[in-house]
């Protein structure tokens, strides 16, 4: 379904109902919105792990601005700013008071911004697997050493230059290189390589706007800078071994939000697919926080 925010529109796709059967009458179940992964990729990064959510929520995934089935809309619009305001007109044109926002990865620095500038907006935001924005922190070149060698630290090495203005001969190369030998370190668990390659096969990716991101917004603004602005309450979660979103980038990030109505959880033996990799873990740290924001606030 595609719906319009007036300059913009925007594919969106539910899983699971919103209203069910309960006895004699019916009962409204919690709406997640997730914010997926990239830049350049599409709601495939998040729509098969969050899948068992549906069990329990109505999923609802879109894709941002200029990625998948949505408006590619102008490069001068894809930035961080725009995609979160997106996320907040977005849930307004499909009457979501006070939303629930899934931000996997890359997602969650959208989140993260849509919190921030937004504050009375969200109901509650989930950051999972994600830095918030920090993504060339230097810990990340030293996690990919630590599970993939000295061959994917270098890798990463590269890709943090070329993101700081630095030369690439051939960011294609680079990238290429990069899904050859970092990708499958985004899990341990047997059979990610055959699912990642089938993953990134089946995806909408749109190269032009990870190209524009990475040389013109990475180094002009850090959501961190309006962490201060974070009301409402936040779920973290992060993968204890995950490299892209080393655990220590993570806590650092947990400990500037508020202390009262933040919770981190640490998931053992995670890597960056942490629903994949912990899914006895991650699945209920979800389910018991959303039932907790709804006991605070049962008009939401």
């Amino acid at each position: 379904m595609r719906i319009s925010l007036g300059d913009v529109s925007l594919w969106f796709d539910v899983s699971g109902p919103s209203v069910i059967p309960q006895g004699d009458t019916t009962v409204e179940r919690p709406v997640l919105v997730a914010v997926h992964g990239g830049p350049g990729l599409d709601h495939m990064t998040v729509k098969s792990a969050l899948e068992p959510l549906a069990a329990d929520f109505q999923v609802l995934y879109f894709d941002l601005r200029g990625h998948g089935r949505s408006d590619r809309s102008s490069a001068e619009s894809w930035n961080m700013r725009t995609w979160a305001d997106d996320l907040r007109r977005l849930c307004d044109a499909l009457g979501l008071r006070k939303p629930v926002i899934l931000g996997s990865s890359f997602g969650g620095d959208v989140a993260l911004t849509y919190a921030a500038l937004f504050p009375d907006h969200s109901g509650a935001i989930i950051l999972a697997n994600t830095t918030g924005g920090h993504w060339d922190d230097p810990r990340v070149i030293e996690a990919f050493g630590r599970v993939g060698g000295p061959e994917a630290a270098a890798i990463v090495e590269r890709v943090r230059t070329y993101r700081r203005g630095g030369y690439a001969a051939d960011a294609e190369d680079l990238q290429a290189e990069f899904t050859r030998v970092c990708y499958p370190l985004y899990s341990a668990t047997p059979g990610w390589a055959e699912e990642s390659r089938r993953f990134l096969a089946r995806m909408i990716r749109n190269p032009d706007v990870a190209a524009h991101y990475d040389s013109h917004e990475v180094l002009s603004f850090d959501p961190w800078s309006l962490l201060g602005a974070v009301r409402c309450p936040v779920l973290v979660l992060a993968g204890e071994d995950d490299p892209v979103c080393p655990l220590p980038v993570v806590e650092e990030l947990a400990s500037q939000l508020p202390a009262d109505t933040t919770r981190l959880v640490r998931l053992p033996g995670a890597r960056h697919t942490i629903f994949r990799d912990r899914p006895d873990l991650a699945f209920p740290a979800v389910k018991t926080f959303v039932a907790q924001i709804r006991q605070s606030h049962p008009a939401s």
